[in-house]
């Protein structure tokens, strides 16, 4: 019974999430801010499609009331230390509704977005995102990707 009990408070990799997003940034090609906003989105993984790894929608529409969404290709975790004063962020690259290419950055990778010249940009590391990903599962508080200073 108390096993019954715990499954039903723990996150399941397929489990719709909310994340807190402060800010997120959307960019279409390099430097084209199309949206840039705190909000919530909608995160939807998806386990079966192996090109696809989930879709996102904003809960907060732009200016122009449609809410920005994304088909999810790659996600990179931005890990930087607190007593560098940097927050925590995630990368997600894919399509928008309208299958343009866009990237949304989310907390510390819009700050680093804002703050750091394109050189300075960190590449993407494979071994260091899977790493994150296996600290991140299971953890409801850091699933939920808050940041803070």
């Amino acid at each position: 019974m108390l096993q019954t009990l715990l499954e039903g408070f723990t996150v399941k990799p397929e489990d719709v999430q909310i994340w807190e997003c402060n800010p997120l940034m959307v960019l279409r090609g390099a430097d084209e801010v199309t949206y840039a906003r705190p909000t919530k989105i909608e995160f939807t993984p998806f386990e079966s499609s192996k090109t696809v790894f989930g879709h996102a929608i904003a809960l907060e529409a732009a200016a122009d009331g449609v809410s920005p969404q994304i088909s999810i290709a790659t996600r990179q975790y931005i890990d930087n230390p607190i007593e560098m004063a940097r927050r925590q962020g995630i990368v997600l690259q894919g399509t928008d509704q309208n299958d343009l290419p866009v990237t949304w950055l989310i907390n510390g990778a819009a700050d680093r977005f804002m703050t750091t010249p394109e050189a300075e940009q960190i590449p993407y590391d494979e071994e260091t995102a899977k790493l994150l990903e296996e600290e991140l599962q299971g953890d409801p508080e850091k699933l939920n990707l808050n940041s803070y200073l």
